[in-house]
């Protein structure tokens, strides 16, 4: 797909008996999919739509010939202003580095029950 493979942390090679082979590539981000050999070229679901195209090309007739790790993941920094629990219901929270909320896009403290996000300092 490219002469190097920093960016890339794990890899699948579909196979198929008469069909041209496919490449699913999961990015060191956790969310970037690029996929080379097939009609859908890339997505940003991450893991999720790894399962979806690994289930969608063997539904036509592929099969996984190999998957290999190729570098850890991206660990994004955290930043420091964490809330010790979520204002709302007080459940633990997560950060979510691009989080969305229909008006725009940045790092966010989501809570893990009631979702609820307060948007990190840092933007």
């Amino acid at each position: 797909m490219t002469d190097h493979d920093d960016h890339i942390q794990h890899t699948w090679n579909l196979a198929h008996p008469v069909a041209d082979p496919i490449t699913i590539d999961l990015w060191t981000d956790g969310y970037s999919v690029r996929v080379e050999g097939a009609d859908q070229q890339s997505t940003e679901g991450g893991r999720k739509d790894i399962d979806r195209l690994l289930e969608k090309y063997a539904l036509r007739g592929y099969w996984v010939a190999s998957d290999y790790d190729v570098n850890d993941p991206h660990e994004p920094e955290l930043p420091d202003d964490r809330p010790d629990e979520c204002a709302e219901c007080g459940q633990p929270t997560e950060y979510v580095p691009d989080h969305y909320d229909g008006y725009r896009t940045g790092p966010a403290w989501m809570c893990t029950g009631c979702k609820w996000g307060q948007w990190s300092a840092g933007i």
